[in-house]
């Protein structure tokens, strides 16, 4: 069975396919090199136009979607940050490091005998 990937990689494919068929034929057709420079002008340009409508109609489709997914994931990303937030303080305690270690800078010097921290039971 095929992938549902919405079409993408069959528009990918079809304006590739165009741009490449296009560029040959404008290249094969016999013209001056004037007249060819000036309807590679004309082609891209046109081309570009459509680009940029499919890039604004899949903008408007998947904006939305886009918005709902941030509302809803933010919620679950916030709740995990203060889950996670309490657990990695401990950890950074029973490895001997200030849990301001997270910005990059950790304490390269080992834990002295007799200063660990105790465990709880």
């Amino acid at each position: 069975m095929a992938n549902d990937n919405s079409g993408s990689s069959f528009v990918t494919g079809f304006l590739v396919g165009g741009l490449v068929g296009a560029i040959v034929g404008i290249l094969l057709a016999p013209k001056t090199g004037a007249e060819t420079r000036a309807e590679l002008v004309e082609q891209s340009e046109a081309l570009r136009g459509r680009a940029e409508e499919l890039a604004a109609r899949v903008r408007e489709r998947t904006g939305p979607t886009i918005d709902t997914v941030r509302e809803r994931v933010a919620p679950a990303v916030e709740g995990v940050r203060e889950r996670v937030g309490p657990v990695a303080e401990r950890v950074s305690a029973r490895m001997g490091r200030a849990p301001a270690a997270a910005d990059g800078e950790s304490d390269t010097k080992a834990p002295q005998p007799g200063s660990e921290v105790p465990e709880k039971a």
